[in-house]
């Protein structure tokens, strides 16, 4: 059973964290601030507390709030309150927040239903997602102007497109001082897999312009060691790139030579493929086939839906759907159809789930599911594209800018800023990944390093990626699953 505080989507901060929060909240602080009132709004086991008192604050100037009334208050002469931090009212306003606040969605908690009018009329402009975003959302409205806020939260909100609104407010009303991508397996002593990062901002002030200010973005740490952070981790960057980001992405410790390629004038890939999603038939267990399990090919139809790393390049189908599909669009509500004109063409069909991101050659007379699907208008071109798409700064570019989550859509894979390349440069994709794909089919377990290194060496030069920035991107692409 999970612990009262586990259910409600808290986890217990490590000690060298909140220290280091604490530490963080406190080198921020304006050296104006006499006596700063501190707030915990979701204070639990009170480490905060402890930490703001050992840190030389006192007292009376920490406020800690609780929602759960079988909470006791963690230090006596503090300010304490049982109240739900996202519907407090207050006159008064802090000069620092800190915490670590529940982490839950929409779909895992039912206060979202039962305060539903509430949540919408106060955070609706943001968009209600996670319990997290409305913490924080709350916290910048109850600081003063100047006012510092530290908080380690789940890091969705970083790239995932539902945040894009959350993304602005944020740009337009504080100034981001730290973004620090914690330890990847911080929480897992609670049984928690969560990915975090901590935050810290400033309450924009009087004409302040946040765009102009510099940002400190620290890249997935290894272990808590915050003091000891090497430098190839560390980037400084102007807000203003966040803005000017699609979807206003907050990306951490990209290189500006790759973010210049997003926040220059520049073509989207979207532009030059076209196609999409394609057959969701809400339950594939009723409509679709494995392999082994058709008898009568002529009645079955090949169909892709989310391939893995190891199917990059080719594969041969995994699911067959029946050549009757059609009949159940009128019979099911749920089996929707999407982009019918690009079905039985040849295209590449890309991987839509889990951490890594590869494409694949999607054979003529095949159907294809809701992971993303592209039709260039010629041979030439679909070699090309899927070569690109395979390739090691591609896969970064999407899983390191576009979207750190492990769903990828057809539309952040339409973000991809698309480069002419020299007649040369794609001569060589193309032959190269035509090699490929026909090695794939006659061997599934062709070793296609070698190759696979040539294209990535063509599109590198075609984006024009220095040697030191390759270096980069390869060290992320190769364990992508501790570095997202």
């Amino acid at each position: 059973m999970f612990s009262r505080q586990r259910s409600m989507g808290q986890y217990g901060t490590p000690p060298e964290t909140v220290e280091y929060m604490v530490q963080t909240l406190s080198n921020h602080l304006p050296d104006n601030r006499r006596n700063p009132e501190i707030l915990d709004p979701a204070t639990g086991d009170g480490v905060f507390v402890y930490s703001l008192l050992k840190e030389g604050f006192s007292p009376s100037q920490i406020h800690a709030y609780d929602i759960d009334t079988a909470t006791p208050s963690p230090h006596e002469g503090i300010t304490f309150r049982h109240v739900d931090f996202l519907k407090v009212e207050l006159e008064e306003k802090f000069d620092a927040i800190v915490g670590n606040p529940p982490y839950k969605s929409k779909r895992q908690s039912d206060y979202f239903t039962e305060n539903k009018k509430a949540i919408t009329a106060c955070y609706g402009g943001i968009g209600v997602h996670n319990l997290y975003s409305l913490f924080i959302h709350n916290g910048i409205k109850l600081l003063k102007p100047g006012g510092v806020l530290t908080m380690i939260v789940q890091d969705s909100f970083l790239t995932n497109v539902y945040y894009r609104k959350f993304r602005a407010y944020l740009l337009e009303k504080t100034i981001i001082k730290e973004i620090v991508l914690a330890p990847r397996r911080l929480f897992h002593k609670g049984k928690a897999d969560v990915r975090t990062a901590i935050l810290t901002l400033k309450k924009k002030e009087g004409n302040e312009r946040p765009e102009d200010m510099v940002m400190k973005l620290v890249d997935r740490l290894e272990t808590q060691e915050y003091q000891n952070i090497t430098e190839d981790k560390i980037q400084y960057l102007k807000q203003a790139h966040f803005h000017d980001l699609p979807n206003k992405n907050f990306a951490v410790n990209v290189p500006e030579e790759i973010l210049a390629h997003f926040l220059r004038p520049h073509e989207e890939l979207g532009n030059v493929l076209k196609g999409g999603t394609g057959i969701s038939t809400g339950n594939d267990t009723l409509f679709l086939r494995r392999r082994e399990d058709v008898k009568d090919d002529q009645e079955w139809l090949p169909f892709y839906k989310n391939g893995g790393v190891k199917d990059a390049w080719y594969y041969e189908p995994k699911f067959y759907i029946h050549k009757d599909w059609e009949d159940n669009e009128a019979i099911y509500p749920s089996f929707t159809v999407r982009n019918r004109a690009y079905f039985y063409r040849r295209g590449i069909t890309c991987s839509s789930m889990g951490v890594d991101f590869s494409a694949a050659y999607l054979p003529e007379n095949s159907l294809f599911g809701v992971n993303a699907n592209l039709f260039p208008e010629n041979e030439e071109d679909l070699f090309y594209y899927l070569g690109l798409l395979n390739s090691q700064l591609i896969k970064y570019m999407v899983r390191k800018v576009l979207n750190r989550t492990n769903m990828i859509t057809s539309g952040y894979i339409k973000k991809i800023p698309h480069v002419l390349p020299a007649e040369d440069k794609k001569h060589l994709v193309i032959q190269t990944t035509k090699q490929l794909v026909e090695g794939k089919k006659a061997d599934p377990q062709m070793d296609t390093a070698l190759l696979h290194s040539i294209v990535d060496g063509a599109i590198y030069d075609i984006y024009g990626i220095s040697g030191e920035n390759r270096t980069h991107v390869e060290s992320f692409c190769q364990d992508i699953l501790e570095k997202i």
